[in-house]
């Protein structure tokens, strides 16, 4: 629903310039840049995606490695782009720098009304309670949305292939290396151990990933004896250090070696804080962009479940009237999507949902095959039964079973 910065960057300067930290575009390709983003927004598309994090990278073989094309912009650029977004009413959507963790103010100044000028709807990816910085999230203000996730933040890797590794040195030389010989050659040199050693054990630099192989689970592995162990476990009987178990699972088995680490939202209560706060939206599914590390999907159904799980032990995090209403009008509106309301006239675009099982299924890890992509398969969520029907504009889309009662179900 947002026109890409990257994107509109590649196409006014060709990829080549616009991955180059030494071009800045002329008078004439900002113009060029501000034209397309306005057919953009004539088109229906809600706003302009920007990327300010460095450590999302590009694949291929012409540029490998290089980051998006949108973080080698200005903020004069951005501003270029930001005043015709707030010229439109339109919005900005972003990720802040997680190197330095300060251009978050910059964002902040930019969503502000000042004197004149008028305030710039901004949302930003987002708002997580990490372990490798925990508070940090409670940093708010302006116009401004942070995005928030009312689940753990647990991550799955094949190997060594996760973003979180493009954080240090070390890392990025070994995702740089596409094929699996030059990689796995790399990770057995000594001298490379010892560098990634000394990346894993500094202690203040920039990171989301927490750092701690004693905090991360096989779960997949042709060598039996090692699934449901840590990294760290494993290192302790083979009487090695955490990194080396690691590189030597890594190079022994490749992609076949699966494991997750929760790097984000491990404090139950910290969730459902973020979830109440009114200047975030919930959301950040990624739906897409990460199909083997991550799937949150289903968050308006996690809302409804941590919402109802609190009620039946007691206690209130919101009113269940108004989960529903943060996943759906409130999103809607501040979005400027005519979507997420029961009025006459509207749309009837409904879901029904059965409270009952609002339970531990939602939480099951599920993988599917994707059609067209060979032997690639994505993480997926399942409702298995919370979802009794959709309607698309009053026709149902969708229907899943129907329940006299919960004791009683049919497919």
């Amino acid at each position: 629903a947002f026109l890409g910065h990257s994107d509109l960057r590649t196409r006014v300067l060709g990829l080549d310039r616009a991955v180059s930290g030494k071009v800045r575009p002329s008078e004439a390709e900002l113009a060029k840049m501000e034209t397309f983003l306005g057919d953009a927004l004539d088109a229906g598309l809600l706003g302009l995606s920007t990327m300010t994090n460095p450590w999302d990278k590009l694949d291929g073989d012409r540029h490998r490695s290089a980051q998006l094309p949108s973080t080698y912009a200005t903020w004069g650029e951005y501003r270029r782009l930001h005043s015709l977004l707030r010229e439109r009413g339109a919005i900005l959507q972003s990720a802040p720098s997680l190197v330095t963790k300060v251009n978050s103010l910059l964002f902040l100044l930019e969503s502000a009304g000042l004197f004149f000028r008028k305030s710039l709807k901004t949302t930003l990816i987002t708002m997580a309670d990490a372990k490798s910085s925990p508070g940090l999230h409670r940093v708010m203000g302006g116009d401004l949305r942070w995005q928030t996730l009312p689940t753990p933040f647990e991550v799955y890797a094949d190997g060594i292939d996760l973003v979180v590794f493009e954080e240090f040195g070390a890392g990025e030389a070994a995702l740089h290396l596409a094929d699996e010989v030059s990689r796995n050659a790399l990770m057995k040199d000594s001298e490379y151990r010892r560098s990634f050693r000394r990346d894993y054990e500094k202690k203040w630099s920039p990171r989301v990933w927490q750092r701690d192989f004693y905090d991360a689970h096989i779960v997949e592995c042709p060598d039996s004896t090692v699934v449901g162990k840590t990294f760290g476990e494993v290192a302790d009987a083979r009487k090695i250090h955490p990194v080396d178990a690691f590189l030597d699972l890594v190079v022994e088995h490749g992609k076949k070696l699966r494991w997750r680490t929760l790097i984000a939202n491990h404090r139950p209560r910290e969730i459902e804080r973020m979830v109440s706060e009114p200047a975030a939206l919930v959301g950040f599914a990624d739906s897409g962009a990460h199909i083997r590390n991550m799937a949150f999907y289903s968050f308006p159904l996690r809302l409804l479940k941590l919402v109802r799980d609190a009620s039946l032990e007691g206690r209130t995090v919101m009113p269940i009237e108004r989960a529903v209403h943060r996943v759906t009008g409130e999103i809607g509106d501040w979005l400027g999507v005519d979507a997420g309301h029961l009025r006459e006239g509207d749309r009837a675009d409904l879901v029904v949902v059965d409270p009952v099982a609002l339970d531990a299924r939602l939480d099951a890890y599920h993988e599917a095959d994707m059609e067209g992509f060979g032997d690639l398969r994505r993480m997926v969520n399942r409702s298995d039964g919370a979802v009794a029907c959709v309607l698309v504009n009053g026709r149902v889309a969708c229907l899943l079973y129907t329940s006299p009662s919960p004791r009683d179900r049919t497919r």
